[in-house]
């Protein structure tokens, strides 16, 4: 995928998470039928956990991939994410209907440090598997 379309992804997916967090009803952003009758509880403790660790390993995913190769960013960018998660669940004491937990922040920063832990071991996977260099993000010599 090309850089742009990267970091696209990326700002795409933090602002959708950022909007997500940050509404009455979460399921809102799919359609007002299924806010009024969403298929399970995102509330129920074990469901909310695994819904933030795996919506910020999607994020922790996106960064990693967008700043291959640039180590200042993506430690930037993995700063900025932890306390973007701090803040998202600070600031939902604000909306009607939501309320902070601090358990979903730990969540947030588990799904991170997995995504670059994941991202790693995929990577380094991949290429010891992979024969082609094309597809090891060099081309052919």
């Amino acid at each position: 995928m090309i850089p742009a379309m990267k970091w696209l992804a990326l700002s795409a997916y933090w602002a959708f998470l950022t909007r997500s967090l940050l509404i009455t009803c979460p399921w809102e952003l799919f359609s007002h039928s299924l806010a009024e009758n969403p298929p399970f509880d995102l509330s129920f403790e074990p469901i909310s956990w695994l819904a933030h660790l795996s919506a910020y390993m999607v994020l922790g995913l996106l960064i990693t991939e967008a700043t291959l190769k640039k180590r200042k960013a993506m430690a930037t960018l993995f700063v900025i994410a932890f306390f973007h998660s701090i803040a998202c669940e600070f600031l939902q004491h604000l909306i009607p209907g939501r309320w902070p937990n601090a358990w979903d922040a730990v969540s947030n920063s588990l799904g991170l440090m997995l995504a670059f832990g994941l991202h790693r071991a995929l990577k380094q996977r991949w290429t010891q598997v992979c024969p082609w260099k094309i597809f090891q993000g060099k081309l052919a010599t």
